[in-house]
């Protein structure tokens, strides 16, 4: 768990989909990071991933941890969105409807209460309806 106050300064980064991509080797990391978590340089520069990905791996967890128990089933997944992968929870679908491959959107959704009572709003991601 969080605390509202993080949520708060995170909240246009995580929002918007910024990320850093490293000058030195061309990793990309979300939420971005001072240091490339590959190479290490500090040469980041800040850039928006796209808002639309592809289901590349998933999981359904079924057994939540404290403070999620209204969030199960919960499928998180591992998305490809432009040249970067994102681990994001995918909403708006039964768990038998997630397939590798399925198109999804960034949408803005709350999630789990923080330690101090703060009820955040995160990005989730639902399938594209096409």
């Amino acid at each position: 768990m969080t605390t509202m106050q993080r949520v708060w300064r995170l909240k246009n980064t995580l929002l918007n989909l910024l990320a850093s991509r490293c000058s030195a080797c061309g990793h990309i990391t979300y939420p971005p990071k001072m240091r490339c978590p590959v190479c290490g340089s500090g040469e980041l520069k800040k850039e928006s991933l796209p808002r639309e990905g592809e289901v590349l791996s998933y999981t359904i967890i079924r057994v939540p941890a404290k403070g999620f128990e209204d969030f199960t089933p919960m499928i998180i997944a591992l998305i490809k969105l432009g040249d970067a992968k994102v681990l994001a929870e995918v909403v708006d679908v039964k768990p038998e409807e997630v397939n590798i491959g399925m198109r999804v959107v960034a949408t803005v959704r709350r999630t789990a209460q923080t330690i101090d009572g703060g009820v955040p709003y995160v990005i989730k991601f639902k399938p594209l309806k096409s």
